[in-house]
């Protein structure tokens, strides 16, 4: 991995930490698979729409790559879109898709995210992955508004990291092999979806888009994070009728409608999506700012700085 983009990555995981999101930060980090970082992928073009194998390649770098392929086609057609499989994790997608936001395009990014892990509505049983979906709109001044989530009641990161820092799970989103509530990280066989009926929809509509369509697998069938998959999209505004001025005001019309909407609880106000998240950190302003890392991911990080891969997380499919 090169020197910029070791650099790029690294302070990923620490904007992570700063937002206290922790499930993203350093301690996935150190279970991650970086993949082959020398390979090629191997790229089909079909008008707008890319079709991509990433060949195990590294997510982090493939995905910087496509975001790249987007902004250089998305002029030509008023859109552009990448199908992806067989490619390393690459941890969050807001990266991506602001990256894509700040070249002035609406943008939407999607992963299935297996093995299976999420519960279909009504059942105990893990089968689809937990399928992260994000968008990211321009704003002017090169600002981006983003909304990124995971289609799973709680993000599987949760897993690991209650695991290296030594404490229990939430009760009631994950299940054991029983099919009961579990505290116990070791114990998770799966996590309940989000939303209920319409929740589950969107997750296994994300398993068919990201997982299925692009050439990977899905469900039971998914394996590793190889056999998983993407779809992001890029819209140009001014071609989809409102004009990047008129979409850049429209949004922020609504987003101050948002904010300015009655709060149910009148001490809690009304946020946007996007507006306290990882994109609202900034490390020149926030660079003196502390966080904690448990001695459990030092010394991983010591180990994995020393070339040895830290396999109780790497190979613990529980831990990605």
């Amino acid at each position: 991995m090169s020197e910029g983009l070791a650099r790029e990555v690294a302070e990923e995981f620490v904007v992570a930490e700063l937002a206290g999101v922790k499930t993203h930060g350093i301690g996935k980090l150190v279970s991650l698979n970086l993949g082959d970082l020398n390979a090629a992928p191997k790229i089909q073009e079909h008008g707008a729409l890319l079709s991509i194998d990433g060949c195990r390649g590294n997510g982090f770098k493939l995905f910087r790559e496509i975001a790249g392929m987007l902004i250089e086609r998305c002029p030509r057609n008023g859109i552009s879109a990448a199908f992806v499989h067989n490619f390393s994790r690459y941890s969050s997608l807001y990266p991506y898709t602001s990256r894509v936001a700040k070249a002035g395009y609406a943008t939407l990014l999607a992963n299935s995210a297996g093995p299976a892990a999420v519960t279909p509505f009504g059942s105990v049983d893990p089968l689809t992955g937990t399928n992260p979906i994000c968008f990211s709109f321009p704003k002017p001044k090169g600002q981006v508004q983003t909304f990124d989530f995971a289609t799973s009641e709680v993000v599987w990161g949760a897993i690991r990291q209650a695991a290296i820092e030594g404490k229990a799970l939430p009760t009631g989103p994950f299940l054991d092999a029983a099919g009961d509530v579990t505290t116990i990280p070791s114990e998770v066989n799966a996590v309940r979806g989000f939303g209920g009926r319409k929740g589950f929809a969107l997750n296994l509509a994300i398993e068919i888009l990201a997982g299925i369509l692009p050439g990977g697998r899905a469900g039971m069938e998914c394996e590793s994070e190889f056999d998983c998959g993407a779809f992001f999209i890029a819209i140009d505004p001014k071609f989809a009728g409102a004009g990047a001025e008129g979409f850049a005001q429209g949004l922020e019309r609504l987003l101050v409608a948002v904010r300015g909407s009655r709060p149910e609880d009148p001490s809690v106000p009304v946020r946007a999506p996007g507006d306290r998240g990882r994109n609202s950190i900034s490390l020149d302003r926030d660079h003196e700012r502390k966080i904690l890392v448990p001695d459990t991911v030092i010394e991983m990080m010591r180990r994995m700085a020393a070339g040895e891969s830290v396999a109780e997380l790497a190979s613990n499919p529980l831990f990605n």
